[in-house]
């Protein structure tokens, strides 16, 4: 059995917002909770280090922001430090707000989180989930094919799903204690993968029996951090440590595989977030090397960095650092990627790389990348607490 996390019992409660008289009703049994169906809208997002009340506030429809040359536009968020995002078939942005920048854990006694569907038609908040006790900072978010949200909890060691029809919550302890469940991804059989970023560990989560399997890595400090899967069911992961710098496979047929990305020096080579392209090879950002990765499916060698090209820009600023974290592929088969320390986002086509800066300056545009149906790429300003349009 699956073992659950510990039970939150909670009475109905109604708030009524004094600026529009919204109300926001919940109620928990166990390790469900329940929200009320009415949208909360909120107005502008303030920082939300370590606080909140977990309850619905505000009524303003359309989030403050601003905008540069390049047409890019930001919105503030409701809550603290938006994190991974994900998009829905109507094209609005859901974006996880752990309301901490974890370092990677958050002070003791932070709100859990909150996770918010952005309306890009309106330029709104349509909804806002507070999470409630119990529950712990929210990270990465994926869809699965009933429109349901998974998302990954390190700080309560649990995954978590939202059902956005009804508000209902819920949340499963992973059974490996202090793993950090970091990106998640689902699988064609609705099944749910996850990075354990403490440990050497991916593991797998299923929603109709509440099962879970977890598969280590070669190296025992490989902490894994992006995770995604083709169209074949392999789950691809990024092993995150310097030391190990490697792309794992975790096969179909339920073989681990794992790629090496440079024979030479890995300093500063951090694996981060990984998507498949259009012809199906992995694409990955590489943390602070100012560079990008791909592999090559049809050279690819296990145990070798056959197929691996590495793609290296040269930051714009030059005294200010750089981290290639957030990644996604268009339908046009170009790479975006942001980088938080040069706060830009950028594309790579070919390979010839473009850089915009960001709508606010100095914002930390992290992992929240993510490219919407009409190929508008949409991304996390962590330090600004802002959700940003390219």
């Amino acid at each position: 059995m699956a073992k659950k996390h510990s039970k939150v019992f909670i009475t109905l409660i109604a708030l009524v917002a004094l600026v529009a008289g919204a109300v926001l009703a919940f109620a928990a049994t166990g390790n469900t909770v329940s929200f009320a169906k009415g949208p909360v809208h909120h107005g502008h997002g303030k920082k939300g280090h370590g606080g909140g009340n977990g309850k619905g506030n505000g009524n303003g429809n359309s989030g403050s922001g601003s905008s540069n040359a390049n047409g890019a536009a930001d919105f503030s968020t409701p809550f603290g430090d938006p994190w991974g995002t994900a998009i829905d078939g109507s094209g609005n942005v859901w974006v996880a707000m752990p309301g901490c920048d974890l370092g990677p854990t958050c002070a003791s006694g932070t709100f859990p989180g909150k996770i918010g569907e952005f309306n890009p038609t309106n330029n709104s908040w349509a909804k806002v989930y507070a999470l409630p006790s119990g529950f712990g900072q929210p990270l990465f978010l994926a869809f699965d094919k009933s429109g349901n949200i998974w998302f990954a909890m390190p700080m309560s060691n649990s995954i978590g799903e939202l059902v956005p029809s009804s508000g209902q919550v819920s949340q499963w302890a992973v059974p490996t204690s202090a793993s950090g469940p970091w990106d998640v991804a689902v699988d064609g059989n609705g099944n749910i993968w996850f990075t354990e970023h403490y440990t050497n560990k991916i593991g797998e989560f299923n929603p109709a029996t509440h099962q879970f399997k977890e598969i280590a890595t070669t190296a025992s400090n490989s902490q894994p951090y992006g995770i995604t899967v083709d169209r074949a069911n392999n789950v691809w992961f990024t092993e995150n440590n310097p030391n190990v710098a490697k792309i794992g496979e975790y096969t179909a047929s339920g073989h681990l595989e794992e790629y090496t990305i440079r024979n030479g020096s890995t300093s500063g080579l951090t694996p981060h977030l990984i998507v498949i392209d259009g012809s199906g090879n992995p694409v990955w950002s590489e943390g602070w090397v100012s560079s990008i990765g791909r592999l090559n499916i049809s050279q690819a060698k296990p145990g070798t960095n056959s197929g691996v090209t590495e793609y290296t820009y040269h930051p714009p600023c030059s005294n200010c650092g750089s981290h290639t974290s957030g990644i996604a592929v268009d339908r046009n088969g170009v790479v975006w990627f942001t980088d938080s320390l040069q706060s830009i986002f950028g594309s790579l086509k070919g390979s010839s790389f473009t850089f915009y800066n960001t709508p606010t300056p100095n914002s930390h545009p992290h992992d929240g990348l993510n490219i919407a149906p009409n190929g508008i790429p949409w991304f996390d300003e962590e330090f600004a607490n802002k959700l940003a349009r390219g």
